[in-house]
């Protein structure tokens, strides 16, 4: 994309206009006439907003002011670098993208930031104008140091809304807009961060434990504190009184989510916010990171929103897009036009030298509403197994458990003791300890669970090709998992660490399959590292059997007691908190977990410290699940800081052959 950097400076009532080129082009440097200067760019601005309040057209007189600025600033040097560029006779490159020309105004004076310089008008055109040409678009330039490049979105454009206080009315209004995108599956709706309890404390929490978006939409009031600063309103506080926080705090608050996969903030005006102070609260969003923010000069109503809001999405995500902010916020400029003058209220920001924020070379675009194409993987799993590393945690679900149940059930009648068939294993296996003791419950164990079977779950041995590198963790008797990622990744070294919750001060058992090597060797000490970089961990939290040939039985978890002194009894040992610093950081594949089973509750709550789990982080469970089960994953309800957790029900046969699909199309992805 070609680029023209026109550089608008202040000194007194002068304005000096300078540019440079993409190719090298730098025209000499020239102030505009003095009537043409502060007073008459000031003048612009209130015609041009009186306009905009008023929803009617420019009036004749803003017009001739608007194409006299245009040629005052378009002249000499400059006008001819800018016919060359967009001469539509000069040799045209394969991708339409590359004919188009980036016109990026740096603004230094703060109060130039309110003039609605996208409604220039070349003289001798009545609609003529600088923001609705769709070969030379218009953006304001920000000056950072921060690297640029666009983010490749392989499936729907994630957007959160956030609208503190009363703006429920708005957050509807925006919805709608984006129904069509979302029915299509080319935008996700995010659960918006909405209502009258938005405080700052609120706001930030939220953003902190939600999913990265692509593009935040923020609907509100936008006005200037006391010292001057660009701010944003949030929900009234206790007393009633206005609550604001500074764009700076707001930008700061996002920074981690631009070094991940946030592009875009929108900010919407309400009616009622005052002119001309997004823009400069976008510049501060721009210059702290975001690729484009997108703000209103001046409040609009909510029909002329929704349909600026409906045209920027779709230009921008739709299938087959671009996905270029300046092309698409041009398009919504030409659709207000047809109405009237609101088309100049909403003004782009922009970091870098192309408006191409998002590359969708890879990507796949899926029905929200029609089902899912057979044997395709669901959206949020395949974006999982796409951008490793993740943590892999497998519960107990698969194993033989009814026969344990029915060889312990059998041995308590057999020793006049009936127990309640339909109390869980857990409940049981309590029982027989508390009567027997743990030598007959272990003997028992081993009667009904004898070793590794050699059939391992396909669901599992899908899994075991496409296991990162890192730490996972299974819960599962027998050592399925060690052995299919053994099976699958050859050259993989792999750790299994058969680790006692029961006993906290019992020595792990470590045994090792090094890279290349076939059969698994014990290690006797504890590595000073682990490689988790290239290497594989497999922590066994549940004990049973090890992978070896002739494995190794160790002490299983089984009754209620187990479960509560072995994870809420004393702190890991210093040895499993390292291995576990980075599966708290890194997004859970919670495989058959289930947020209904207490045991398994207690497990997270243990695994990730009574902190909420990872963002991104996604629980399949079985087709038998309770219906209202992904409600509550979803809403948080039961987890370690109410985490909210996507959660899929999928029959482990059918995911078993997506997987293996999946893994075979991966070395072309």
């Amino acid at each position: 994309m070609m680029w023209l950097d026109v550089e608008v400076e202040t000194s007194g009532d002068d304005v000096r206009i300078a540019a440079r080129g993409s190719r090298g082009e730098r025209p000499a440097p020239h102030k505009l006439a003095p009537e043409l200067g502060i007073d008459a760019l000031t003048t612009l601005a209130s015609k041009v907003g009186r306009a905009v309040r008023a929803r009617k057209e420019l009036e004749p007189a803003a017009l001739d002011l608007a194409q006299a600025i245009h040629a005052e600033i378009v002249k000499g040097e400059l006008r001819d670098i800018l016919a060359r560029m967009t001469d539509p006779s000069r040799p045209r490159g394969e991708d339409p993208r590359d004919n188009r020309l980036l016109v990026r105004l740096y603004i230094q004076d703060r109060a130039l930031m309110a003039v609605p310089w996208e409604a220039l008008c070349k003289p001798g055109t009545s609609e003529g104008f600088w923001g609705t040409d769709p070969h030379m678009l218009v953006a304001r330039g920000v000056s950072s140091s921060d690297p640029w490049a666009p983010r490749e979105v392989t499936g729907a454009v994630r957007v959160l809304a956030i609208a503190p206080g009363s703006s429920e009315q708005a957050l509807l209004g925006l919805r709608e807009a984006l129904a069509p995108s979302i029915e299509a599956g080319e935008v996700e709706w995010l659960d918006p961060i909405a209502g009258t309890d938005i405080s700052p404390r609120i706001l930030y929490d939220k953003l902190r434990r939600g999913r990265t978006p692509h593009i935040i939409h923020w609907l509100g009031h936008g006005g200037v504190d006391v010292r001057g600063r660009p701010s944003l309103r949030v929900a009234d506080d206790e007393d009633g009184e206005e609550a604001w926080i500074t764009a700076e705090a707001f930008a700061r608050e996002l920074g981690a989510h631009f070094y991940e996969e946030l592009r875009l903030v929108i900010l919407e005006a309400c009616e009622g916010a005052k002119a001309g102070m997004f823009g400069s609260a976008a510049d501060i969003l721009a210059r702290a990171g975001a690729d484009a923010v997108v703000a209103h000069l001046w409040p609009v109503t909510a029909d002329v929103a929704r349909a600026c809001s409906r045209e920027i999405y779709r230009s921008l995500t739709a299938a087959g897009a671009e996905g270029d902010i300046g092309a698409s916020v041009a398009a919504a400029r030409r659709t207000l036009l047809a109405q009237s003058a609101e088309a100049f209220s909403p003004v782009l920001y922009l970091r870098s030298s192309a408006s191409v924020i998002f590359n969708f070379a890879r990507r796949k675009v899926a029905s929200a509403s029609g089902k899912r194409r057979a044997g395709a993987l669901a959206p949020a799993l395949q974006a999982l197994l796409e951008r490793p590393p993740y943590t892999l945690v497998i519960c107990d679900a698969d194993e033989d458990r009814s026969a344990l149940k029915e060889e312990i059930s059998t041995f308590l009648e057999e020793n006049d003791d009936r127990p309640d068939p339909s109390a869980p294993l857990s409940a049981i296996t309590q029982r027989c300890v508390l009567r027997f003791g743990e030598e007959v419950l272990h003997s028992l164990f081993q009667q009904a669970i004898s070793g590794p079977s050699q059939e391992r779950p396909p669901l599992i041995d899908a899994l075991g090709g496409l296991v990162p590198p890192g730490v996972h963790i299974t819960l599962l008797w027998r050592p399925y998992l060690e052995h299919a990622i053994a099976d699958r990744q050859p050259g993989r070294t792999i750790y299994a660490i058969q680790s006692s919750l029961v006993s906290n001060n019992a020595k792990p058992r470590i045994v090792k399959r090094a890279a290349g090597a076939t059969g698994w060797r014990m290690e006797p000490t504890m590595p000073k590292r682990f490689d988790v970089d290239n290497d594989i961990v497999v922590l066994r939290m549940y004990g049973g059997y090890s992978p070896e040939q002739r494995p190794i039985f160790s002490q299983p978890v089984l009754t209620e007691d187990d479960h509560i002194n072995g994870l809420l009894g004393v702190r890991p040992p210093q040895w499993l908190e390292e291995l576990l610093a980075r599966p708290r950081i890194q997004p859970g594949l919670f495989l058959w977990l289930s947020v209904l089973d207490w045991r398994n509750r207690l497990l997270l709550r243990w695994l990730y410290d009574q902190r909420p789990s990872p963002k991104d982080s996604l629980a399949i469970l079985r087709p038998a699940a309770d219906p209202r089960e992904p409600e509550i994953w979803d809403s948080g309800g039961g987890l370690p800081g109410a985490a909210r957790v996507a959660a899929i029900a999928e029959d482990p046969a059918a995911l078993a052959r997506a997987i293996e699909a999946f893994a075979r199309e991966a070395p072309r992805r």
